[in-house]
């Protein structure tokens, strides 16, 4: 298992978390896939408010983190879900210990 986990939550514009779904599908998916050092990859969609999303990632180091967060297919689809957004994600970061079906 990875060294790092990130959970994200993210709050969008009223309405506007299914467009940013779609963003992320676009954009961030196929890079998801194609990268072995991001060893989980989770969206899902709050259960109670329409406009929260979560996302959780385990990545095989930190150093794989930081190249996702600096690579320029990132900064498009920041530069596109920024209008998006209601606020700044809440972002937290975890050295995972255990897990279940990985």
């Amino acid at each position: 298992m990875g060294d790092l986990a990130m959970i994200i939550k993210t709050q969008a514009q009223p309405g506007k978390r299914d467009e940013l779904f779609d963003l992320y599908t676009e954009i961030l998916v196929p890079r998801a896939v194609e990268n072995d050092s991001q060893e989980v990859v989770v969206w899902s969609a709050d259960q109670h408010d329409p406009d929260t999303f979560y996302l959780f990632e385990i990545y095989s180091d930190g150093e794989a983190m930081g190249a996702n967060a600096a690579a320029p297919w990132f900064a498009e689809y920041m530069a596109q879900a920024g209008p998006l957004l209601a606020s700044e994600p809440e972002v937290g970061m975890a050295t995972p210990r255990w897990s279940k079906g990985l």
